[in-house]
């Protein structure tokens, strides 16, 4: 793989400290990629990727960059972000990431771009389905909405769920700029985020950053300690007496999800940090979270209290933010809480995304489409901004590539047996002596 043009030794040494101060709050932005910093601040109005490129800065930036352009894109990335871009400098030796062997993520990115081309495929081929999918989901939705905050129908208020579920997926896709190449239309299905009561900026640095950057590790990834210390998903996080029963905890604790979806965005935007993830809140981030969560609570309690009375007004809501919490979070819960998916420290990041990750039900179309992509994790975490209908065409290509290096395609049959490990991996990390705990270091 190439890398950034390399720099005179008489750089000045930088510290992860100093990056971080140019995360946008005075109008610049740096990233580090592969231990060189580069002043992006002028190129983000030029990027073809649109604003995207901003979600790196004041950070480790590699994993971002390299996962982000698709096939031969990441050379020609490589190659043209030293000239677009102002070098300010190389990290400190002992502040760099380990970047591990790309010899498999250049095996797999070369037969994944030749096993589209000989279907006449490329990498962003398909994405417009999710486009229009978006528009169709907002329509359904907003109907829904009408019928269950005017004639209090509960029928509506779970086909309103499953409508929010849906574009739960499509947002996924917006925000990964799985959609287009255009950013303006990415932008727009990621909206679809906001409009469903969460705000798609924070997600996009809890979940793209965080998450996608340290899949299953603790203290960086912040999937990994969701509901923490109710619920304990991380053998590294400490047991407390009531995780015995968290398999029913978090079957009654997950119909309360999207309540707190809603309301955490708050305290994110307040501190400027999604637990693990500092970020700078912009003035315009500010107002878009504030208009949108005035529509979501003017659509979702005021006008149904008003209309149907407080009774039927608040708990049609309920139904309808469960029914969506169920599917959705149903769906991606068993794609990291499984045993064994603790990534290597100092493997390479795609080593590490395949390494965190499982599958179910890879190759179909019908678990692809039901779950969003998101049954092709394995996939998604490799290539987060490839259309999700390409997963199932290039799924036999990642795997065969997976187990010629020796890494584990985990790959469940289908949705049923993933969540049956999942269960009973939740169970063991909640019994008083786990069989999936670490191993205790001895004292020197």
């Amino acid at each position: 793989m190439d890398t950034p043009t390399q720099t005179p030794a008489s750089t000045p040494a930088l510290t992860m400290e100093e990056v971080a101060r140019h995360d946008g709050r005075d109008g610049t932005y740096w990233i580090e990629v592969r231990g060189e910093v580069y002043d992006i601040t002028e190129f983000v109005a030029k990027h073809p990727g649109g604003s995207i490129l901003t979600l790196g800065a004041g950070r480790h930036a590699t994993t971002l960059f390299e996962s982000y352009h698709l096939g031969s894109g990441v050379g020609r990335a490589q190659r043209v972000l030293p000239r677009r871009a102002r070098h300010v400098g190389s990290l400190r030796a002992e502040e760099r990431q380990s970047y591990g062997d790309p010899t498999f993520v250049d095996t797999l990115r070369e037969r994944v771009a030749r096993h589209l081309a000989e279907r006449g495929l490329h990498h962003k081929s398909g994405g417009w389905i999710v486009a229009v999918e978006s528009v169709v989901l907002v329509s359904v939705f907003l109907v829904a909405w009408w019928f269950r905050a005017t004639e209090a129908s509960y029928l509506a208020a779970i086909v309103g769920g499953l409508m929010m579920a849906r574009l739960g997926f499509v947002m996924h896709s917006g925000n990964h700029h799985a959609v287009s190449r255009r950013p303006w239309l990415n932008e727009a299905v990621g909206t679809t985020m906001d409009l469903i009561g969460g705000s798609s900026y924070i997600w996009k640095v809890e979940h793209q950053f965080s998450h996608h950057c340290h899949p299953n590790v603790t203290g960086l990834d912040n999937d990994a300690e969701i509901g923490f210390p109710l619920l304990r998903f991380h053998p590294a996080l400490p047991r407390k007496p009531w995780h015995r029963i968290q398999t029913v905890g978090l079957a009654i604790g997950m119909s309360f999800g999207l309540v707190k979806w809603v309301l955490t965005d708050f305290v994110y935007l307040a501190r400027g940090r999604a637990t693990h993830a500092p970020f700078h809140v912009s003035s315009g981030q500010w107002a878009k979270v504030a208009v949108f969560k005035s529509l979501w609570f003017g659509m979702h309690v005021a006008v149904p209290v008003v209309l149907i009375g407080p009774l039927h007004g608040l708990l049609s809501t309920l139904v309808m933010l469960a029914i969506a919490a169920y599917y959705m979070e149903g769906i991606f819960i068993v794609n990291h809480l499984q045993r064994d998916l603790v990534p290597v420290d100092g493997a390479h990041w795609a080593e590490q995304q395949v390494m965190g990750t499982a599958n179910w039900g890879a190759g179909k179309r019908w678990t692809n489409w039901i779950s969003g992509g998101l049954n092709h994790q394995v996939e998604h975490h490799l290539f987060p901004s490839m259309p999700v209908h390409l997963y199932p065409v290039i799924s036999p290509v990642v795997r065969r590539t997976c187990e010629e290096f020796g890494l584990v395609y985990r790959d469940y049959r289908g949705f049923a047996s993933a969540l049956a490990d999942c269960m009973g991996y939740l169970h063991e990390l909640g019994r008083p002596v786990s069989v999936v705990d670490p191993e205790p270091v001895a004292a020197e």
